[in-house]
């Protein structure tokens, strides 16, 4: 990639588009260089670049470009159903330590059969996410070890990354939160606990924690009632903003 990048360095972008169709000098029986150039590089990695377009952007503009923009052409690959090439593009940025890389990179082993999901790198990927502090991945991490779908089930590495997300701001980690004390997963249940973070999930807009809060209201005392909205005070103080 990199040494297909760096074919014409030194020459504008018209000049190099100009010099990949024009005769080599001293050479007048190869009328194509940019066909030379690939096969030098490797024919099939070079198809392979060429032919989806997000890989050719990536690799044209690679030394120009941001971590940031890197990862938004991974993205929009990844919608738009270009997962071999989301997969390529975000596998160096999650190497090099990028939590968002991580987490999407992530996503494409636990969801994408054309990947060969891979649950063992999934968790390995959204681990290392969680670590860099990036809170989808928190509460992403949680949801797996409170379901015990993809690892076996452990309530306490649960409640330990969902509350970082949910101190973070994270709606849906403050809802499972909610369920977590609500029903007494791995901690005693605790209605007025549980009405707190519902109550806070709700205020950012989350449906399902709303209707879970309406739900827990009618099996709570008043002096629960009062109890949960104090905690609930509480727990939003301590919010921070929600990340992206």
């Amino acid at each position: 990639m990199l040494h297909l990048q760096k074919l014409g360095a030194g020459r504008s972008t018209g000049q190099k588009a100009k010099a990949m169709f024009e005769p080599t000098p001293g050479n007048a029986g190869n009328k194509f260089p940019l066909i030379a150039a690939m096969a030098a590089a490797g024919a099939m990695l070079a198809a392979t670049l060429f032919s989806d377009p997000y890989m050719s952007r990536y690799v044209e503009s690679d030394r120009h470009l941001t971590t940031d923009a890197k990862l938004q052409i991974a993205l929009q690959a990844y919608r738009s159903g270009h997962d071999a090439a989301a997969l390529k593009l975000l596998a160096p940025l999650a190497n090099a330590g990028d939590a968002k890389a991580q987490y999407w990179l992530a996503d494409i082993y636990d969801n994408d059969p054309g990947a060969k999901s891979d649950a063992a790198k999934a968790l390995a990927l959204l681990q290392k996410s969680a670590e860099h502090g990036f809170a989808p991945a928190e509460t992403r991490l949680g949801t797996v070890y409170l379901n015990g779908t993809t690892t076996l089930q452990d309530f306490g590495k649960a409640q330990f990354w969902l509350s970082k997300a949910a101190t973070a701001g994270d709606a849906k980690a403050r809802e499972q939160l909610g369920r977590i004390f609500a029903v007494g997963l791995g901690v005693p249940q605790d209605k007025a606990e549980a009405y707190g973070w519902y109550e806070n999930a709700t205020l950012r807009g989350n449906q399902s924690a709303e209707s879970e809060r309406d739900e827990l209201l009618k099996r709570m005392s008043p002096t629960e009632i009062n109890k949960g909205e104090q905690i609930a005070g509480q727990i939003a103080a301590n919010i921070k903003p929600a990340q992206s």
